[in-house]
C-alpha cells in the first residue's frame, strides 16, 4: 500500500466513519485497521494478535490479583500493621512476576525478530532472513505502557479485548508512531467526535503537508544521502560531507515529521487527536530541549518506564547519599547523568543492534550527562535575560552537535562515521562542489532549487508556528477562492515535484525498519 493508497483507504474510512452513529465508529476503526494491516503485512498479523491478547489477559490478571488482595484485608481486620505490610508485598509480588512474564514475552519476541539478523550479520554468519512485523515496535512499546500503567495503579484494565486490540492497532499509528498512551487515545477511539468542515480542512491540510515534505524533499535528499553516507571512505572531502550530513539532517526530519503530520491528519479527519509528536525540534536551545521535541512520545516512553525508575532506585539513592557530604552538587545530579546514558543506549539499541546505533546513543547519552552534572554551575552563569543574538547562538550551537550526532546514526559504520566527522573538519578541497559532481550525487541543479525553496518553505512555517501562529487557523479561515488556491497548489506541488516522472520511486518511511 503506497502513501496514496493509505491516504485514499483512510479518507474512505473517515467518510464512513462520518456517516456511522459515534457508538459504531470504533467498530468501523477496529475493522479498517485489521484490513490496512492484513494488506500490508499479513505475515506479521499473528504477532499483533499476540501482543493483543497476552497484554489483555495480563492485564486482567493484574488487575484481579489486586482486588483479591484487597478484599483479603478487608475480611480480616485484625491483622496487624506487619501482617498488612506483608499480606500488600505478597499482592504486589504476584502482579509483579504476571506483569514481567508478559514484559519478557512481548519485549523478547521484539528483540529476536529485529536483531538476529542483525547479530548474526556481525558475526558473519548468514541471516535467517526473519521478517520483523509492521510497526511492532511502536505497537509493543504502546501496549507495555498500557501494561505498566495497569500495574501502577494509573488506568483501569480494559474488560473488552476488542477496544483494547484497537487502541493496539489503530492503523495510522503503526507506520511510526506516536507511541500514545492508553488514558489518551482509548477515549478518543471508543467514541470519536465528530468533525466539522473546518476540522476536515485542518485534517487534509496537514496531509497536503505532511506528503509534500515527505514525497518533496525527503524522497529527493535521499539520493543525494545514500550516495554521500555509502561512498568508500576518503571519496568525499569536507564540503561534500558536510553537504551530505545536511541533507540527511533534512532527509530525516521530513521523512519522520512529515509521516507523524500525515497519520497526525489522517486521525483527525476520523475524530482522534493523537499525541504529538513533534515540536519543532531545530528551534532547540540545547540537546536536551532537543530531545523534549523529537520523537516526543518516546522520549517520554523512556522518562517514565526507564529514567524516573532508574534515577529513583535504591543503588542510586544510595549512591547519592554517599555523595552527599563531600559532593553535595554531585549527588544531585549523578543520577540524573547515569539515567541519561542508560535512557540514550537503549534508544539506540531500539534504533538497531548495529556498532554506530550504541555510538549514537552513547554520543546523546553522555553529553546529556555532562550537561546535567555542569547544570548547577550553568545555570549561575547564564544571564538572567538572553537576548535575541544569545538565543540565535544556542540554537545554533545545538544544530552543530545535533548534526555530529547524525554522522554516527547514518554511515555504515562507526569507522565510518568517525572517517566522515574526519573529513568534515580536515579535509577541505576547494572547488569540489563542481555542477558534475553534485550531478553525480543525484543533485542536479533543479532538485538542488527546489530542496532550497522547500526547505525555507518549512523554515517559515515552523518559525511561524513557534511564534505561536496557528498556520492552519488561518489558511482555513481565508476566503473560500484563496482557500482552494492553497489545496491546489498544495496538490500540484506534490504532483510535479514529488510524483511526476518516470523514475519516481517512493521511498518507505526511515522509521518504518525500526
Amino acid at each position: 500500500m503506497t502513501l496514496f493508497q493509505l491516504t485514499f483507504f483512510s479518507l474512505a474510512a473517515a467518510l464512513i466513519c462520518r456517516i456511522l452513529p459515534r457508538r459504531l465508529r470504533w467498530g468501523l476503526l477496529l475493522l479498517s485497521s485489521c484490513i490496512f494491516y492484513c494488506t500490508r503485512a499479513l505475515t506479521g498479523f499473528p504477532f499483533l494478535l499476540l501482543t493483543g491478547l497476552t497484554t489483555f489477559l495480563s492485564a486482567l490478571g493484574i488487575e484481579r490479583i489486586g482486588r483479591a488482595g484487597k478484599a483479603l484485608l478487608r475480611e480480616q481486620p485484625g491483622l496487624s500493621r506487619e501482617e498488612k505490610k506483608a499480606l500488600r508485598a505478597r499482592t504486589a509480588g504476584r502482579q509483579h512476576v504476571l506483569l514481567a512474564l508478559t514484559l519478557i514475552l512481548n519485549f523478547g519476541i521484539l528483540c529476536v525478530l529485529k536483531y538476529t539478523d542483525q547479530i548474526l550479520g556481525l558475526t558473519g554468519a548468514s541471516p535467517l532472513g526473519l521478517v520483523l512485523p509492521l510497526g511492532i515496535s511502536f505497537y509493543t512499546f504502546q501496549s507495555m505502557s498500557y501494561l505498566l500503567d495497569v500495574s501502577g495503579g494509573k488506568v483501569q484494565a480494559e474488560h473488552n479485548p476488542l477496544r483494547l486490540f484497537l487502541f493496539i492497532s489503530f492503523f495510522p499509528q503503526l507506520l511510526q508512531g506516536p507511541i500514545s498512551r492508553h488514558s489518551d487515545l482509548a477515549p478518543q477511539l471508543e467514541s470519536p467526535e465528530d468533525v466539522d468542515f473546518s476540522g476536515m480542512l485542518r485534517g487534509l491540510l496537514l496531509i497536503l503537508w505532511g506528503l509534500m515534505k515527505k514525497l518533496v524533499l525527503a524522497d529527493r535528499a535521499l539520493p543525494a544521502v545514500a550516495a554521500i553516507f555509502d561512498a568508500p571512505a576518503g571519496t568525499y572531502g569536507a564540503q561534500m560531507t558536510i553537504l551530505g550530513v545536511l541533507l540527511y539532517s533534512l532527509q530525516q526530519y521530513c521523512d519522520f515529521s512529515g509521516g507523524i503530520e500525515l497519520v497526525t491528519g489522517i486521525a483527525e479527519l476520523m475524530g482522534v487527536r493523537l499525541t504529538a509528536n513533534f515540536r519543532r525540534p531545530y528551534f532547540a536551545v540545547s540537546l536536551a530541549d532537543f530531545w523534549r521535541r523529537w520523537h516526543i512520545t518516546l522520549g517520554a516512553w523512556m522518562r517514565d518506564y526507564v529514567f524516573y525508575p532508574f534515577v529513583l532506585s535504591r543503588p542510586m539513592s544510595s549512591l547519592s547519599r554517599s555523595l552527599k557530604g563531600r559532593f553535595p552538587s554531585l549527588s544531585r545530579t549523578l543520577p540524573a547523568a547515569l539515567g541519561n546514558i542508560l535512557v540514550f543506549l537503549l534508544v539506540g539499541l531500539w534504533h538497531g543492534a548495529t556498532p554506530n546505533y550504541l555510538l549514537w546513543g552513547l554520543y546523546n547519552g553522555v553529553l546529556l550527562a555532562l550537561a546535567a552534572i555542569c547544570e548547577p554551575m550553568t545555570r549561575r552563569l547564564a544571564p538572567a535575560s538572553p537576548g535575541r543574538l544569545l538565543h540565535v547562538a544556542r540554537v545554533l550551537r545545538t544544530f552543530l552537535i545535533v548534526n555530529i550526532g547524525w554522522f554516527f546514526d547514518r554511515a555504515a559504520s562507526g569507522a565510518a562515521a568517525f572517517s566522515m566527522i574526519r573529513s568534515a573538519l580536515t579535509d577541505w578541497r576547494p572547488g569540489e562542489m563542481t555542477a558534475s559532481l553534485l550531478e553525480s550525487c543525484s543533485l542536479p541543479a533543479h532538485d538542488l532549487m527546489v530542496l532550497f525553496l522547500g526547505t525555507l518553505l518549512v523554515f517559515v512555517i515552523s518559525l511561524l508556528s513557534e511564534r505561536g501562529v496557528d498556520v492552519r487557523g488561518r489558511l482555513v479561515s481565508l476566503p473560500l477562492p484563496l482557500r482552494w488556491l492553497v489545496f491546489l497548489l498544495g496538490i500540484l506541488c506534490i504532483v510535479i515535484f514529488g510524483i511526476w516522472g518516470s523514475g519516481f520511486n517512493e521511498a518507505a518511511f526511515i522509521y518504518y525498519k525500526f
